[in-house]
């Protein structure tokens, strides 16, 4: 351990090491493509990556109806950073992520350090580095990293990280506020989970016995002032609260059957918290689509007898004066609320995430990196702590440089989830996807037809969404009867679901087109319609429908609606079918493009 403090006595040394190490682990993932939701965020995106849009994003329009889940500006203007750096290359999109995560693990070390110092004062260098070293090796973060979409946590982490050490930094100097307040504000906007951030510090306050210092005050009022103007931008167009599921039955139903419900909540948070702690200590069981959360009565009282144990424990370090034990348990039990509060609602697809753990990962390493170098310092457990500490990142690091194969392409990612949740539908609605896009037609229908089969309870939704994927397995087979047939099935089972409606439009065009009958262009007509109630904006809708006024003769509502598919954002290919639209109006051309 001597040699270990004598290396990580530079601050910078150790900085430069965490970052490089961090960057040549995910190194693998730059050869992978768009996975899961960057198909359709990015590489066919129907939303407009425009920087002129930040400020719309930023301070919503305010909308009765508030269907939307998420307000988070700082991922949209990183995607518009990418997209116009990088266009629709996925190398660029996937370096972003790395670059943002090496920074996310070197804030994490500094912070570290400066917790270490102020609470410990033992070898502060060497456990911050080692500390930090498990968090850039973390296996549960590869979701976050490889991930395109997953990027939200690491964005969230840099900013909250920053936001920590500014609150520090500001007790030597308040001016450090303003660099705090920032971070915050950035970090609100990234992710939901750093609401937890005003209350992490309070608890090191806390904890470090400044909590009634009377700038404290300011920095509160700050705080809780950035949280209430986040909660409001965000309530201008999005659901601050989601409904709970269950919630609304207490008034029709008595008072036992409401409180069964709450129980019911309760029951689901503790199973949370159990499954993110196993997946903290033991990080080697990857599933990239957990679709339940256990509720058995043995997993639920290991639940509550393990949580409360936690709890415990904090609190009688905190007493101890083992201030680095207490506030790293109360850093993982505190940033995992939020998470685990999730699982009640439908907000996501699944009720858990790998993803979710990166920051309650940070106390986790913390603890780590303290109690490894706190045995260290007997001369009796020296060895088994430098063994603990050897065998704990070389098991990381594999884990973590393995794991990104799962994160290669769609077909490598749900493969492997339809074997770890067979009795899901999703993952084979997506398997057959991935499968359709590598030309195997028969191996795609086969997905989707156990996907719809009646043991796997679909919801109304999921149902459409994989009946939708039926048609277009049929219309890529340019048969077309069948490809309608299964089009309408997915209306029959969700008539909200609006790519349907989309598809049908296309379906409709393309009979139009063979047969020249003006029923099936109305029809077209009709159905591209109907997609902008269910969509603010959807580019490749506007396109078809620009075509069928073509078809119809109305060259004015062409071009309108071509011009307004460039605006929404699409593809280069159909961007310069809108665009050859347009230029009818411009140059006055007779024929159709």
């Amino acid at each position: 351990m001597e040699l270990f403090s004598r290396l990580t006595s530079s601050a910078l040394f150790s900085a430069v090491f965490i970052f490089l190490v961090s960057l040549a682990l995910y190194s693998p993932s730059l050869k992978h493509g768009f996975v899961w939701d960057d198909v359709e965020v990015i590489a066919k995106s129907n939303v407009s990556f425009d920087a002129s849009n930040i400020a719309s994003v930023v301070v919503p329009g305010i909308e009765k109806n508030k269907k939307e889940r998420y307000y988070r500006p700082v991922v949209y203007a990183s995607m518009v950073l990418d997209n116009g750096v990088w266009r629709v290359s996925p190398l660029g999109f996937h370096l972003s992520n790395l670059l943002a995560n090496a920074v996310a693990a070197v804030l994490f070390y500094f912070a570290a350090l400066l917790i270490l110092r102020e609470l410990w004062g033992g070898e502060a260098g060497g456990a911050a580095f080692l500390s930090a070293l498990l968090f850039a090796l973390h296996p549960m973060h590869v979701e976050s990293v490889s991930w395109i979409a997953g990027r939200t946590d690491v964005l969230c982490a840099v900013f909250f990280f920053l936001a920590f050490i500014a609150h520090v930094l500001s007790y030597r100097n308040l001016l450090f506020l303003i660099a705090a307040a920032l971070s915050f504000s950035l970090a609100l906007m990234s992710k939901e989970v750093a609401v937890a951030f005003p209350f992490l510090v309070v608890g090191y306050d806390l904890i470090s016995r400044r909590l009634r210092r009377r700038s404290n005050v300011l920095r509160y009022a700050v705080y809780a002032g950035l949280l209430l103007l986040y909660l409001y931008l965000r309530g201008r167009a999005f659901a601050n609260i989601p409904e709970m599921p269950g919630a609304g039955a207490g008034e029709a139903s008595a008072a036992a059957g409401a409180f069964g419900v709450y129980a019911a909540h309760v029951k689901t948070i503790l199973g949370a918290y159990l499954l993110y702690i196993n997946k903290l200590v033991f990080p080697f069981d990857f599933n990239a689509f957990i679709a339940s959360i256990p509720l058995g009565a043995l997993y639920v009282a290991s639940a509550a007898v393990v949580t409360a144990a936690l709890a415990v424990l904090c609190a009688v370090s905190a007493i101890k004066k083992e201030n680095v034990s207490a506030f790293s348990i109360f850093w993982i039990l505190l940033t995992l609320g939020p998470s685990a509060i999730i699982s009640i609602f439908g907000i996501a697809s699944t009720p858990a995430a790998e993803r979710y753990l990166y920051i309650p990962s940070a106390g986790f390493c913390l603890l780590l990196g303290y109690w490894i170098f706190r045995a260290a310092e007997h001369r009796r457990y020296r060895r088994a702590a430098v063994a603990v500490a050897a065998l704990l990142v070389l098991l990381y690091a594999v884990f973590t440089y393995q794991r990104q194969a799962a994160w290669a392409d769609d077909l490598a990612l749900w493969g492997d989830t339809s074997i770890k949740s067979p009795n899901h539908p999703l993952p084979h609605s997506n398997y057959g996807q991935a499968l359709s896009a590598a030309g195997d037609s028969e191996g795609a229908l086969r997905e989707y037809m156990i996907a719809l089969s009646p043991e796997m309870n679909d919801s109304a939704r999921g149902k459409a969404v994989t009946a939708n994927n039926v048609g277009l397995e049929y219309l890529g087979m340019e048969r077309y009867p069948e490809a309608e047939r299964w089009f309408l099935k997915a209306l029959e089972f969700d008539r909200g679901y609006g790519r349907t409606y989309y598809h049908l439009g296309l379906i409709n065009y393309i009979k139009a087109d063979v047969t020249g009958s003006p029923e099936s262009l109305a029809d077209a007509e009709m159905y591209l319609k109907k997609v902008f109630e269910h969509y603010y904006t959807f580019g490749r809708a506007n396109l078809i429908l620009a075509k069928v006024y073509l078809k119809m003769g109305e060259r004015g509502k062409a071009v309108s609606e071509a011009k307004t598919a460039i605006k929404s954002g699409l593809p280069p290919a159909l961007l310069k079918e809108a665009q050859e639209i347009v230029v009818i109006e411009d140059d006055g051309g007779k024929d159709e493009p």
